[in-house]
């Protein structure tokens, strides 16, 4: 069984799944296997980047993943679907196809044991959450005894996580010739002054084990030529908040701290998503820390736990890989690590069949 699942993270990491790929390939990988352990499957949401639902039985757990991953990227140490000391390296690895393996490993050997589980799986996590949203209507989805969101926790239970606000700012200037820029209206020393109000904005709002609101400057855009004075620069920001922050109401003080600086610019919203609070005592939580003898833990990145946590209260974030990795280079996960979290989703699966038998 080990060495299958290694086989599988291996072909797993190995397909393309960024935004600019087709989601087919993947797609196909996992359904291929679900038909095989006769699960039934049923695509939602958006066909470019459809969401799997593969159910056996009614009632049980339900194992939530994304199969998609942001681009590979540069200064790799190690090749995709390297397996070295223990460790499998590639785009993906912790964020999250080796928890995706580990849910696929549970599922087959509870279906095998008869026991209810369903497989939630989307490829558009990393850009519009579509799948999540139209899975989040689904039966199996509100009625489930509990989701596991498969994010990587390092094998903690995580019952809370940042919001997003994702936001653009745009300053406007004058063009003049760059040996006279005094004639013109620099459109970038404008967005500058914009920039560094920002950084300095720390919000009202802190949480124990979350922190305060946190900011990066991802994109800075302006000018056409060094020789003329730009008349328009541009600047996207991501912004993660912890609860009981509304996106509205940071959105709200942030532009009216930025309107202290007393220099013209416009602000509107790109993206948001509202942070997660999962009541840490809920029996769910409780029984998933019982079974993984495990720490709890808090998420500073976003997940699809936003979406099914409004219709469903029993959501709790667990998986195998470190948070810290998702999107590195030379990002990996550790194969028992896998193995374990497979062997965990077992024995909460049946922990919370035996439940409701009882």
């Amino acid at each position: 069984m080990k060495r299958q699942m290694v086989d599988m993270l291996a072909d797993l990491i190995k397909i393309p799944s960024d935004p600019f790929s087709d989601k087919q390939e993947v797609l196909d990988y996992v359904q291929s296997f679900t038909d095989q352990i006769h699960m039934r499957n049923t695509l939602f949401g958006d066909p470019q980047t459809p969401a799997l639902l593969a159910e056996f039985g009614q009632g049980g757990i339900v194992l939530s993943g994304h199969l998609d991953t942001p681009p590979i990227g540069d200064y790799w140490s190690f090749s995709q679907s390297q397996l070295a000391s223990g460790r499998m390296y590639g785009r993906g690895a912790a964020d999250m196809k080796g928890t995706v393996i580990a849910m696929l490993q549970a599922a087959a050997d509870l279906v095998a044991r008869k026991v209810p589980v369903v497989l939630a799986l989307t490829t558009d996590e990393e850009t519009t959450m579509q799948g999540a949203q139209a899975l989040s209507k689904t039966l199996p989805m509100r009625r489930a005894k509990a989701i596991v969101v498969g994010e990587p926790t390092g094998l903690r239970v995580a019952y809370a996580e940042k919001g997003v606000l994702d936001i653009a700012i745009e300053t406007r200037g004058k063009a003049a010739h760059g040996a006279m820029p005094h004639l013109g209206e620099n459109a970038i020393s404008k967005m500058m002054r914009i920039l560094r109000g920002l950084e300095s904005f720390k919000g009202r709002i802190a949480h124990p084990e979350l922190g305060s609101v946190t900011m990066n400057i991802g994109t800075l855009n302006g000018g056409t030529r060094l020789n003329v004075v730009p008349n328009k620069a541009t600047s996207e920001v991501d912004i993660r908040f912890p609860p009981p922050y509304s996106p509205d109401q940071l959105y709200h003080e942030i532009e009216d701290h930025l309107r202290r600086i007393k220099t013209p610019f416009t602000i509107r919203k790109i993206l948001s998503m509202p942070s997660v609070q999962i009541d840490p005592n809920s029996e769910h939580i409780k029984l998933l820390k019982e079974v993984s003898s495990a720490e709890s833990a808090v998420l500073v990145h976003a997940s699809e736990a936003v979406h099914y946590s409004q219709v469903n209260p029993r959501v709790v974030i667990f998986g195998a890989g470190e948070e810290e990795l998702s999107h590195q280079a030379n990002e990996y996960v550790k194969i028992e690590s896998v193995a374990r979290a497979s062997e965990i989703f077992k024995k909460y699966a049946l922990r919370l069949a035996s439940a409701r038998a009882g």
